[in-house]
């Protein structure tokens, strides 16, 4: 082994990585000082060639003394740590290209086809601006072994893998690779199975559901791309955490129905195995905190044939949904003003609201248990390569492009399928993917689009009793008990148009000229 070993570093050629011969001489020297006295002694009698030549070896070798030795070795060790490059404190800076660049990215007709040649021998290429090409990708193919090149995404350096020399160099470290220094190694792989893109509670509950199928130690490999890994933006912590069955669709009463089952079931399903060494407890059992007061959805009298036929539906479907008239509404709730309003419908079970923050740490908890990897990145772009055997500007996504806020630097991420449970980004990210791009399948964009809306607290001076359903006005105004001690949270629902904004008005003065007039109503 050890002859092997001096004459790789002997025939290494002169253009190889200093930093590897010189690792590679250092294995040597040290092997042959610490065998050195096992070495003379063995084989005294009959001297071959190659033994002569390890002999000669040998004593120069001795001519090193311990000190110098370990000198040489604190040398080597000290000119490594220099070359090092500390890529947490040299952020890189986004990269714009002119239009003659551009245009040079989509030519395929030069030497390297869809790159700008930056310096002689470093090629250039903007995936955002190449055009679709098929697999294998032409750029990569006609590069030869002295040539390199950098990828951009949106204008920021893409990580690649590095080249083999520097690999086998990080391999030889006696310690792991430090990710400030040695980017290309994160707590993320670079391909995965299922790759879903946000870790808010439709995330998690898809990643938990593949992850109690398909086992981490079988060989599948689940991530989950989340941008705000406190969650302190997030849709399923800033809304209500409501459940409710009054849907007019059949698919979407039996999804509510199986809801209403997951969080019965969610202390005994999502339990983690907690330290069994500490004193309190085994598990980690979640608390939901499930308020079973219904959901009140009042009606004006032109809506009720459309209440009707929707509770019809529902009960047909397995819902337990009530329908009231006007005189019920009063009797069942006297501080509810009922003028103008024809009647309603509540639910009478599986219907309420729930502690969403307890619930996605649970989920969360639960999904690491099983292997799942949270990636706390941004998708910004998905790679795809271009598929003619289907049809004409056909298109495969193969790879997401993760913008990670700390080094700047954007990382890819092979799969094998990829999810969109981006919460009001999802059509963002479609059309990132594609979809709605007008390409065969992908013609229809992600229907889901971010709706502006206010959330308020408030605190009656007389307010009602702890039974107090979820109430939703035809007007858009819906009012949620928050706590004990009587604050209520109102607001009014985001409007079905897309591109609609807010007023151009303060929080506090759509609070007095929208909200307040319909609630002392």
């Amino acid at each position: 082994m050890l002859t092997l070993a001096r004459r790789i570093v002997q025939e290494l050629p002169p253009m190889a990585n200093p930093s590897l011969r010189n690792k590679m001489q250092r294995i040597v020297m040290r092997s042959f000082a610490d065998d050195l006295v096992d070495n003379n002694n063995k084989n005294k009698d009959i001297i071959t060639k190659p033994e002569q030549e390890e002999k000669i070896y040998v004593k120069r070798a001795q001519q090193y003394e311990s000190e110098e030795l370990e000198s040489l070795l604190d040398a080597l060790d000290e000119n490594e740590d220099k070359r090092e490059i500390d890529f947490m404190a040299t952020k890189p800076k986004q990269v714009f290209f002119t239009d003659e660049q551009k245009a040079l990215m989509k030519d395929a007709n030069q030497k390297i086809p869809f790159t700008y040649e930056r310096e002689p021998g470093i090629y250039c290429f903007e995936n955002s601006v190449r055009p679709l090409v098929t697999f294998p990708d032409p750029t990569l193919s006609r590069l030869d072994i002295w040539d390199e090149y950098e990828e951009y995404s949106l204008g920021w350096p893409v990580i690649r893998a590095p080249n083999p020399y520097d690999r086998m160099r990080q391999g030889l470290k006696w310690s792991p690779p430090d990710p400030r220094t040695y980017p290309y190694i994160q707590e993320f792989r670079n391909h995965y199975d299922i790759l879903i893109v946000g870790g808010g509670v439709v995330g998690s509950c898809i990643a938990n559901a593949y992850a109690e199928k398909y086992k981490n130690d079988d060989g599948w490999r689940i991530g989950v791309i989340e941008k705000d890994p406190t969650y302190r933006n997030c849709l399923s912590t800033q809304y209500l955490g409501c459940l409710r069955n009054q849907f007019s669709s059949p698919e979407l009463i039996e999804a509510a129905l199986y809801g209403a089952d997951y969080l019965r079931l969610a202390g005994l399903s999502q339990s983690t195995p907690h330290n069994q060494e500490e004193q309190l407890g085994f598990f980690n059992v979640p608390n939901l905190k499930f308020q079973p007061h219904g959901n009140l959805t009042l009606a004006y009298e032109e809506h009720m044939d459309k209440l009707r036929e929707a509770h019809q539906t529902q009960v047909l479907s397995g819902a337990q949904i009530a329908l009231l008239s006007k005189n019920q509404l009063e009797k069942r709730f006297p501080w509810l003003n009922t003028n103008g309003i024809a009647g309603a419908s509540i639910g009478l079970e599986n219907e309420g609201w729930f502690d969403s923050w307890n619930f996605l740490q649970a989920l969360v908890i639960r999904n690491k248990f099983l292997g799942v990897d949270y990636i706390h990145g941004e998708m910004m772009y998905g790679k795809k390569h271009a598929v003619f055997d289907i049809g004409d500007n056909q298109c495969r996504n193969f790879e997401a492009h993760i913008f990670i806020g700390e080094t700047k630097h954007v990382y890819p991420i092979e799969y094998a399928m990829l999810i969109v449970a981006a919460g009001a980004q999802s059509g963002n990210i479609g059309r990132m993917l594609g979809i709605g791009s007008g390409r065969g399948v992908f013609y229809m964009d992600i229907p889901v689009e971010p709706a502006p809306t206010h959330i308020y607290t408030v605190k009656p001076t007389d307010p009602p009793g702890l039974n107090f359903p979820i109430v939703s006005d035809p007007s858009g105004l819906f009012v949620k008990r928050h706590s004990l001690d009587g604050q209520f949270q109102v607001g009014i629902l985001p409007s079905n148009h897309p591109n609609e904004k807010l007023p151009d008005r303060t929080p506090e003065q759509f609070f007095e000229e929208e909200v307040r007039p319909i609630l002392e109503y």
